[in-house]
């Protein structure tokens, strides 16, 4: 059986209250490779001018997000999404409540697919907020679960997500529903629900329970 690498990454933040709902986007891979050649294609069709200038959502052209759609949309890829309406509120950002999206986005995920490998865009810089986000996801998935965060820049096949997230919350605020479009049958589940209820459902089940006492008050914020 072929190993799946989930790729993760939020579109909106928690702490801006100017962003109404944030989206974090889960994609399924078994053959990450093919995401090499769609970037590569794209480079050569959409004539990049620098090396290296990153696939984003909110950054990319017409022409580039049409060529990547356009790919989403053959492939057989598993796309999962979350969407959080933040009810107004400006969240702390912190490895906790982080966590608190990804926990929710995965549970549905492993509805669908064995999770083996997870990949996040990097989130935090600080080892330690790091370690603290790692132990709650491990909660959920368990230790067996390979958990990597890596720079975008370095590692562009986790703009696959950037780029998904990017398209809901562009349908999500009545921006841009194009995208979106062009891919919703793909999606295999899209989850909505306040911050409220969904700190509530975590700590019933005692996901969120704090890994060391300082995150406690912060994830309550």
């Amino acid at each position: 059986m072929s190993r799946v690498t989930i790729y993760i990454d939020e579109s909106g933040t928690l702490p801006d209250p100017k962003d109404k709902v944030v989206i974090v986007a889960a994609v399924g891979v078994t053959a990450a490779e093919k995401i090499d050649l769609l970037f590569k294609q794209i480079h050569k069709r959409a004539a990049f001018k620098k090396r290296g200038t990153e696939i984003k959502f909110y950054t990319s052209g017409e022409k580039t997000k049409t060529i990547f759609f356009r790919f989403l949309e053959r492939e057989n890829f598993t796309i999962c999404v979350l969407v959080i309406d933040k009810l107004g509120r400006k969240i702390s950002d912190t490895p906790t409540n982080y966590a608190a999206l990804c926990l929710l986005l995965l549970q549905d995920v492993a509805n669908f697919i064995k999770i083996d490998r997870l990949v996040f865009d990097r989130h935090f810089v600080q080892q330690k907020e790091i370690d603290v986000f790692n132990d709650l996801i491990k909660r959920q998935v368990g230790n067996d679960v390979s958990i990597i965060h890596v720079d975008s820049r370095q590692d562009k096949r986790v703009n696959v997500a950037d780029m998904v997230a990017g398209s809901v919350l562009a349908n999500e605020t009545g921006k841009d529903a194009k995208y979106f479009s062009m891919i919703e049958r793909k999606i295999v589940s899209i989850k909505k629900v306040n911050w409220k209820e969904a700190k509530k459902r975590l700590i019933e089940k005692n996901l969120l329970e704090p890994v060391q006492a300082p995150i406690q008050t912060s994830f309550l914020k």
